[in-house]
């Protein structure tokens, strides 16, 4: 992934974006559906996502991290200015402690987890999708979100918390857990 640094800070090649796009267009998407909670929106923050590195390939910067990161960030970027023009924004703070509640008596087991993880706070849920969805490392996560890297880690713990408090009665179901 060195050589394709390189070649992004001079310039990007129709080659070398491609292969870009194709290894991480589906985890770009995800992150900004999950985050979104819209198709449409996942749409375009991708397509934004990946302009920005055909348009401004000199904003990657090898030695602060991976391609991944870089494309999570900018997309993550992207989504707060889009829930800025929305007038949606949720102030973004690290004491948003517990999600919103999740009626899960309703819910199949997997739209109960989708559920619970969109009820996370917006920096919870971030966290938990560029790790566990994602499987970024920490590292890359920090830097993808501009944060510490004992932020990211309380932000995790967190959302591991809320989610398992939220779906703590699935344990007891008939789904047996």
């Amino acid at each position: 992934m060195r050589h394709i640094a390189v070649i992004l800070i001079e310039t990007v090649t129709d080659a070398t974006f491609r292969s870009i796009f194709v290894e991480h267009k589906h985890a770009v998407y995800r992150y900004a559906w999950r985050m979104t909670g819209s198709a449409e929106a996942a749409d375009d923050v991708a397509q934004e996502c990946f302009m920005v590195l055909w348009s401004m390939p000199d904003r990657f910067d090898a030695a602060r991290g991976s391609i991944r990161a870089f494309l999570m960030g900018v997309a993550r970027n992207t989504i707060l200015k889009r829930w800025r023009t929305e007038s949606r924004w949720d102030v973004l703070e690290e004491d948003a402690m517990i999600g919103d509640p999740v009626d899960l008596a309703r819910l199949e087991i997997s739209d109960a987890v989708a559920e619970a993880v969109q009820a996370l706070p917006a920096l919870q849920r971030e966290a938990l999708i560029l790790a566990e969805y994602e499987d970024m490392k920490l590292e890359d996560i920090a830097q993808a979100v501009d944060a510490e890297l004992t932020a990211v880690k309380a932000r995790l713990h967190r959302a591991r918390e809320n989610l398992r408090r939220t779906l703590s009665p699935l344990r007891n179901s008939t789904w047996n857990l």
